[in-house]
């Protein structure tokens, strides 16, 4: 079995309302997915976190070349031997989202090969579905606050009533309105008088913080049992995040703006999170994820991967998720994304509180190659 083609599959879709978080406003979304086909006409598929441009040219015109003629189940091998290439090649760092879609690309080859979910070969699934929380509640286009409180409540009472029991609210709204830190306490506030106390709720700030408004807001989400403080502050300031760690009685959250083991191993020697959250796409693919949670478990930390992706993203990450240890749960992204919801043949969709882990070979999932051709672009 050798690797016969390598594609970098761009997709994108304009939404007809855009939101933001505290880093930016989201108008659209654009993956750019990663297609391994080999000599017996295998076929499998990956996702890089990031832009297309960037990741499409590194896959198609550096990694193809190498990677063609190679055997994909000696997908740890290339994993390894795919990061010291880059590494020789670009110096200051290791374009992530490639090593991310090539692996778990192969992972998927894999899979499929041997007719096991990812899951099995990854030493065995602890469980067959995973409690979800619903991420959502960014910021609406408005222009007042009263309009923007009214959304995102009404926004999760909805998922409270699709089944939900936990959820995740973005804030740090002063990155885009002339409102205050205060003002996003009063969001989660809101939001913990709408659901009731029986509703685990998290708060994301997406590093919109110093770290001294990421201890005052932190101080006033202890009152309202937030389960988890996720990215207060840069992801480059992990002595901070550990101070924050220490200081709180919240549990910091935090990862998906770091890779490999190598980053995660410093987090957890600095004790800086009380819940690790690496993702699949950028974290280095299923390979890494693997080893970061083992990492997390011997460090007596909580895995809880970041998602935030396509069809492919989601499927890779109950795949890894069905193998961590402890009581993880699945980040289910509840925001509009056609992408998402339509390129798996059939979606992957909650069950009340919980998500069921695909059990077909791979990734478990089957690609609409209609779906694919109406989102692709050039």
């Amino acid at each position: 079995m050798r690797i016969r083609d390598v594609e970098a599959v761009a997709l994108h879709r304009d939404l007809d309302e855009r939101f933001a978080n505290a880093q930016k406003w989201i108008d659209s979304r654009e993956y750019c997915l990663v297609r391994i086909e080999t000599d017996d006409g295998t076929v499998g598929w990956g996702e890089c976190w990031g832009p297309v441009a960037g990741n499409r040219e590194i896959v198609e015109e550096y990694v193809a070349p190498w990677l063609r003629g190679r055997d994909p189940r000696t997908v740890e091998r290339i994993h390894d031997d795919l990061i010291f290439k880059l590494r020789s090649s670009y110096h200051s760092h290791v374009p992530a989202g490639v090593v991310s879609g090539v692996d778990m690309a192969l992972w998927d080859c894999y899979g499929k090969a041997t007719g096991e979910p990812i899951s099995r070969l990854l030493g065995g699934a602890r469980r067959d579905r995973v409690r979800a929380y619903a991420t959502g509640h960014f910021f609406p286009d408005v222009d007042t606050f009263d309009a923007f409180e009214e959304r995102v409540v009404r926004e999760a009472r909805g998922n409270v009533e699709a089944g939900f029991d936990a959820l995740k609210v973005k804030i740090g709204v002063g990155r885009h309105f002339p409102w205050s830190t205060e003002t996003d306490v009063e969001i989660m506030r809101s939001i913990r008088d709408a659901v009731g106390d029986d509703v685990r709720l998290m708060a994301d700030a997406n590093h919109a913080y110093d770290t001294a408004d990421a201890s005052r807001v932190g101080r006033q989400l202890e009152e309202l049992d937030v389960h988890f403080f996720e990215e207060p502050i840069g992801p480059q300031h992990v002595e901070d995040y550990a101070l924050l760690n220490r200081e709180l009685d919240v549990p910091i959250a935090g990862g998906e703006c770091w890779a490999f083991v190598e980053e995660f191993d410093r987090v957890f020697d600095e004790g800086a999170v009380g819940y690790a959250q690496p993702d699949v796409t950028s974290a280095g693919g299923i390979t890494s994820m693997r080893r970061i949670a083992s990492l997390a478990d011997a460090a007596n930390v909580q895995c809880l991967p970041h998602v935030f992706g396509s069809a492919v993203a989601l499927a890779a990450s109950l795949q890894v998720l069905a193998t961590i240890p402890g009581d993880p749960m699945l980040e289910f992204d509840r925001t509009p994304n056609p992408i998402r919801d339509e390129l798996a043949v059939d979606p992957i969709v909650n069950e009340g509180t919980d998500v069921p882990v695909p059990d077909g070979p791979g990734l478990g999932i089957e690609i609409d190659s209609d779906v694919l051709e109406r989102f692709r672009t050039n």
